[in-house]
């Protein structure tokens, strides 16, 4: 049984954030993340580090949603 650490699983989030932002769908992004791992460190993942791995993604598309709004609304004043 192999653990990823939480610095391939962030590589595996950044992978899920690229593929959410061509394809706008969380599923496709999911499955990113897990061929990511398989193809970077040799091995299948488990279902919870992909999981996680898309919910780091999600947090932070929500950063980047967040940061751009801001912006907006400060080009608006």
């Amino acid at each position: 049984m192999k653990y990823l650490t939480p610095q391939q699983i962030d590589a595996m989030a950044s992978a899920a954030l690229t593929s959410f932002e061509f394809t706008c769908e969380w599923d496709t992004a999911t499955q990113a993340a897990a061929e990511y791992c398989i193809d970077e460190y040799g091995f299948i993942p488990r279902r919870s580090a992909v999981l996680l791995a898309r919910k780091q993604a999600q947090l932070k598309w929500q950063a980047i949603k967040q940061a751009t709004r801001a912006i907006l609304e400060e080009q608006e004043q």
